[in-house]
């Protein structure tokens, strides 16, 4: 159940990582954050309501709250920025490498872990940067550095990685559905009501909002099958998150019509290994 957990929440990530970058570029990081972050807050509300009220919400609690909702804001600059300076087929593979750090923590701060199993999620975090590597570029686009980029994408990385190790650490405390619904209310204090006061997210892009929505009711969904798959093994369900990348790679083929290479089959092929392993482990 967790494998399955975890590669569900890889898909529906990786629709969210290719529509958040979209609406980036044409709202900016800054307005697409805040529209994500208000529009998923709508989905994200009623599940933790359906789901009940949590025990109590104390000082501990709340700080880890704040560092969750801080490394997913924070990568989401970083992402967003970097597809501002470079293509999705560079900051896509690199950013999915949280799973790999979400799954050092996890074993560093002590999870048991079957050798079987950190050699499929060694494979399971190169086949996601080999299966992204490509060219996802929109016709006609200019990029102005790469490298930037890149380093964006690392940014995405250790702070996301951050955020999936210390979800998987108070989610019993609080429940799922609260532990995202609480990181999207922090996300609009912070973001979207300060450029709302400022009177800066009125647009007219209708697209760019459908954009929006996708990105943060994949990111809400996305999460919470996290959560769900932690149950099972952190270091497990990170790396199987973390296969986004891959899921990127593949829309750039079907949606944006782009061609696979070499590299990416073989990411693939380690991927597919790396599933098989794990499930043995």
């Amino acid at each position: 159940m967790g494998l399955l957990l975890g590669l569900l929440s890889a898909l529906i990530w990786g629709v969210a990582g290719v529509t958040g970058s979209l609406a980036a570029r044409r709202l900016g990081p800054a307005r697409a954050i805040a529209w994500s972050m208000a529009l998923s807050m709508l989905a994200a509300i009623p599940l933790a309501l359906w789901s009940g009220l949590p025990d109590r919400i104390d000082v501990r609690m709340a700080l880890w709250i704040l560092l969750i909702t801080a490394c997913m804001l924070g990568g989401l600059v970083f992402v967003y920025a970097g597809v501002r300076y470079g293509s999705i087929s560079v900051v896509s593979p690199i950013s999915a490498t949280y799973g790999g750090v979400g799954a050092v923590l996890a074993i560093v701060t002590g999870e048991p872990v079957k050798a079987l199993a950190v050699v499929a999620l060694t494979l399971a975090v190169v086949g996601a940067f080999l299966a992204a590597k490509g060219t996802t570029e929109e016709p006609g686009a200019a990029y102005s550095n790469q490298r930037v980029a890149a380093l964006c994408g690392a940014g995405a990385a250790l702070l996301w990685g951050l955020q999936l190790w210390a979800g998987s650490q108070v989610q019993d405390d609080i429940g799922d559905s609260w532990l995202v619904a609480c990181t999207r209310m922090v996300g609009v204090l912070v973001v979207t009501v300060p450029l709302a006061v400022r009177l800066q997210l009125i647009i007219g892009d209708r697209k760019a909002l459908w954009l929006a929505l996708a990105a943060g009711v994949g990111e809400v969904a996305g999460f919470t099958l996290y959560l769900k798959a932690s149950v099972y093994g952190v270091a497990q369900a990170a790396v199987l998150t973390g296969q986004y990348g891959t899921v990127a790679a593949v829309i750039g083929v079907v949606v944006l019509k782009e061609r696979l290479r070499g590299l990416q089959y073989l990411g693939i092929g380690l991927i597919v290994l790396a599933v098989i392993g794990l499930s043995l482990s």
